[in-house]
């Protein structure tokens, strides 16, 4: 079982905050993410639990304190983490988040799902935020058994960031 402390929607949309200002934009790639990323298996232990996720090839590690693994493009606003969820139920935990982000300015939630619990729970939670100064940021999570799968960065990288998001939640090794 893979084991991490739990994605925290204030710390997604701070690192969004972060990542998505007028400073941090003209320092980063302005071209939509590529298609053609190569991936490749990363594993780490956490919390006494062997983890692994496929995550692109030149985007770096940083374990955070809370065991969380979160993956940054070079050059770019674009991130991808993974964390632990948990075993109860997902949807309180899914209405509980949705709860915290309601009355954020410039956020439209467009999907929210989620069932199950434990190994077997599964959802999704996926949104925009449009800050005051900066360009349109677009979050998207993907809930797995007890894991917690989140990808964040311009709008303009949506398809590839969900491209990064459905490889980075499959169970199979990559080189």
């Amino acid at each position: 079982m893979k084991r991490l402390s739990a994605v925290l929607a204030t710390g997604v949309l701070s690192a969004c905050l972060a990542a998505g200002g007028p400073a941090a934009a003209a320092d980063h790639d302005t071209s939509p993410l590529g298609a053609h990323l190569e991936f490749r298996t990363v594993t780490w232990s956490s919390q006494g639990a062997a983890m692994r996720v496929m995550a692109p090839r030149d985007w770096p590690l940083v374990l955070t304190p809370e065991g969380q693994a979160r993956f940054n493009a070079p050059g770019r606003p674009d991130v991808l983490t993974m964390g632990y969820r948990g075993e109860g139920a997902l949807r309180p935990q899914l209405s509980s988040k949705v709860r915290a982000l309601r009355g954020t300015p410039g956020l439209d939630l467009f999907v929210v799902d989620g069932h199950g619990r434990g190994d077997s729970a599964s959802g999704e939670l996926r949104y925009t935020w449009t800050p005051e100064v900066g360009e349109v940021r677009f979050v998207a999570y993907r809930y797995q058994g007890n894991d917690a799968y989140m990808v964040a960065g311009p709008l303009r990288d949506q398809h590839g960031l969900e491209a990064v998001l459905r490889t980075a939640t499959l169970t199979g090794e990559c080189s």
